[in-house]
């Protein structure tokens, strides 16, 4: 089972990298948690909360992980129970942040020795300080990405850049996903750390956590009104094109209009009151549609309609 447990003098931290009937087997059998919670745990809800039972306090947060090969930013929950004696997470060991200190706990003597006598929720706002920050690099490559659209929009590749804006959106959405109640979360624990931990000094942490989570927000939305701004660009380029060649076929339409008349009234068949039906008649009729067309010529650009 992908269960390491970390015995420190003030807490154990349980760190459970999957949430297969097993290892909620494991957390039923060793801990009296709820099972409402055990249930949100086995079937993520995909939304962050937090719940306070008489015990410990349940936290749902949603991370974002970014795929370097595909470009794509999915979504991954981690679920934690917290008191001031143990730490579990939950999670699917997809965010490097939660496998970078389960790593350095297990192999580094200082990294235990960091927190041999801290108390838990010291552990657990470095945690969730660590994981804020991981996501300024993932925001980096979304701006990135952005960017190098901007840079394409004038230059005649518009529709090959449709999939590329909805791309972005799509990541967006997904930082979005993650992000939305993060802030209400952290605001709920700040105000019941001290009924929970016993904790004391923590103040200045949560409120640097908060203020990281509000500024990730506001880099979001920034990128937000920036595609959406390049999408809306891109789109105009594209109808402005469409519309200049629908412009172009409708002017050719429309000059041809009375030469086809002019063949079909001559392709009729019949010879009685038929004019230039003697010697050199086709090229008097060509003589006639070329003057048509000539004069509609003309006319489109007496009116500047080309």
């Amino acid at each position: 089972m992908p269960t390491q447990k970390t015995q420190l003098n003030k807490f154990v931290w349980h760190n459970i990298t999957d949430n297969s009937e097993q290892e909620i087997r494991y957390l039923r059998d060793n801990f009296e948690f709820e099972p409402t919670h055990l249930t949100d745990t086995a079937n993520p809800p995909l939304r962050p909360k937090i719940d306070f039972s008489d015990k410990y306090v349940f936290i749902v947060l949603l991370f974002p992980v970014h795929n370097r090969k595909t470009g794509i930013i999915t979504i991954s929950e981690i679920d934690i129970f917290a008191n001031k004696d143990f730490i579990a997470t939950v999670h699917k060991n997809e965010i490097n942040v939660l496998q970078d200190l389960a790593q350095k706990m297990d192999n580094e003597p200082s990294k235990r020795e960091k927190y041999q006598n801290q108390p838990a929720i010291q552990f657990l706002l470095d945690m969730l300080e660590n994981l804020n920050l991981s996501m300024y690099p993932i925001l980096n490559h979304v701006s990135w990405d952005i960017d190098n659209i901007d840079t394409q929009l004038f230059t005649g590749h518009e529709r090959e850049l449709v999939s590329k804006i909805l791309a972005i959106k799509r990541n967006i959405v997904s930082i979005r996903k993650t992000m939305r109640a993060q802030k209400n979360v952290l605001q709920e624990l700040h105000a019941q750390s001290k009924n929970y931990f016993n904790a004391s000094k923590t103040d200045q942490q949560f409120n640097r956590i908060i203020n990281l989570s509000t500024d990730l927000w506001i880099q979001l939305e920034n990128h937000t009104a920036t595609i959406n701004a390049i999408q809306e660009s891109n789109e105009s380029l594209i109808s402005f094109r469409l519309n200049d060649i629908m412009k172009t076929l409708t002017i050719f339409s429309v000059i041809v209009f009375p030469l086809t008349l002019l063949a079909a009234i001559f392709g009729m068949n019949t010879t009685q009151g038929m004019p230039f039906m003697g010697s050199f008649g086709f090229w008097k009729v060509m003589v006639i549609m070329g003057v048509g067309t000539m004069f509609m010529f003309g006319l489109f650009k007496k009116h500047k309609w080309i």
